[in-house]
């Protein structure tokens, strides 16, 4: 059964609090000691911290809590609807266009 549209299950309009997981696939390991190469990927968990707590500033979201591990991440989040609606247009795109990354990806 596909998982429901988040659209559904939360309020956009409501504060909401929601644990998030990712895992890897076929082994790999994102971070640690991977066993199969034999290389170290530890610098990984400064660098999706550092961009994790970044992200949560720019878009409105608290990270309660978060838990980095070799081959998946779980993190506690918090929706903030109250805070994000006291942003005009020019504070939302001052946000996203701060963010790196290449803003073409992004245009409809």
């Amino acid at each position: 059964m596909a998982r429901m549209c988040r659209a559904e299950v939360f309020d956009p309009a409501e504060v909401a609090v929601a644990h998030v997981f990712s895992r890897t696939v076929r082994r790999c390991f994102l971070m640690g000691d991977d066993p199969i190469s034999g290389k170290n990927f530890d610098h990984r968990k400064r660098w999706i911290e550092q961009y994790l707590q970044q992200f949560a500033a720019s878009f409105g979201i608290d990270l309660l809590c978060f838990s980095l591990l070799s081959n998946h991440f779980h993190l506690i989040l918090r929706s903030r609807p109250d805070v994000v609606a006291t942003w005009d247009d020019k504070e939302v795109a001052r946000r996203w266009l701060r963010e790196p990354g290449d803003i073409a990806l992004f245009r409809c």
